[in-house]
């Protein structure tokens, strides 16, 4: 069973919009899937790095490797988070080449609101509100809290003071990533549908290149 050390962050081509997908439908299960995919995976690697912190022992001998669960957790929410904006990209893609009229694509633009954005974007909000609200409850008010009358009190204190810093931080950027994905995509389909709404070909253009801009710009980012 994969742990925290051993996580294996996927490259990614900073150059392109990684989605092959062929149909709207296949990129609405690709997004579902993707998050919960990200979810599971997490969750095995905090599970198993769980059943090696059984008391305050260990965790003080593995705190490293606590905080390691927390910044590749974060990596691979912000890496899920570029993905979704990929597929609300290449879903408006898909839609803008279709030989329809304005009225069909307006009405086929709203699927990247509710299978992204309110859907597998929202479902997103789990890693911030279980994978790693339950580190809480295994760690801090856990093994850590278990201590109290074991261990010299200073020293329980520190830990737990640090237990609960380094919790409450990485849910915090966990929670940051989450609210700015969800936005970018809802600004994101607002404009390009307002755009095809007015029949302005060109301006719906200037936002898929925006998107795709910003897109490449944070693929870049996340891969220094």
């Amino acid at each position: 069973m994969p742990t925290a050390q051993n996580v294996e962050v996927k490259k990614v081509n900073v150059n392109v919009i990684e989605v092959s997908a062929s149909s709207l439908d296949e990129i609405e299960e690709m997004a579902s899937k993707d998050v919960e995919d990200t979810k599971e995976k997490l969750e095995s690697e905090r599970n198993a790095l769980g059943e090696k912190i059984t008391d305050f022992d260990t965790y003080t001998k593995n705190v490293d490797k606590v905080k390691a669960f927390y910044d590749q957790a974060l990596k691979q929410t912000e890496l899920l988070s570029i993905r979704l904006r990929e597929y609300a990209y290449k879903y408006a893609e898909l839609v803008m080449n279709e030989d329809a009229s304005y009225k069909v694509k307006y009405k086929d633009l709203s699927g990247i609101y509710e299978y992204i954005y309110d859907d597998a974007a929202k479902t997103m909000y789990d890693i911030y509100d279980k994978t790693l609200k339950d580190m809480y409850d295994i760690y801090y008010d856990g093994v850590i809290k278990a201590a109290y009358d074991v261990v010299d009190y200073e020293q329980w204190y520190d830990a737990r003071s640090d237990a609960y810093d380094d919790w409450y931080d990485a849910r915090s950027d966990a929670y940051d990533i989450w609210y700015d994905t969800r936005s970018d995509i809802y600004d994101f389909q607002y404009d390009l549908r307002s755009e095809v709404y007015d029949h302005d070909d060109k301006r719906a253009q200037k936002k898929m290149d925006k998107f795709k801009k910003s897109i490449l710009r944070m693929k870049e980012d996340v891969n220094d």
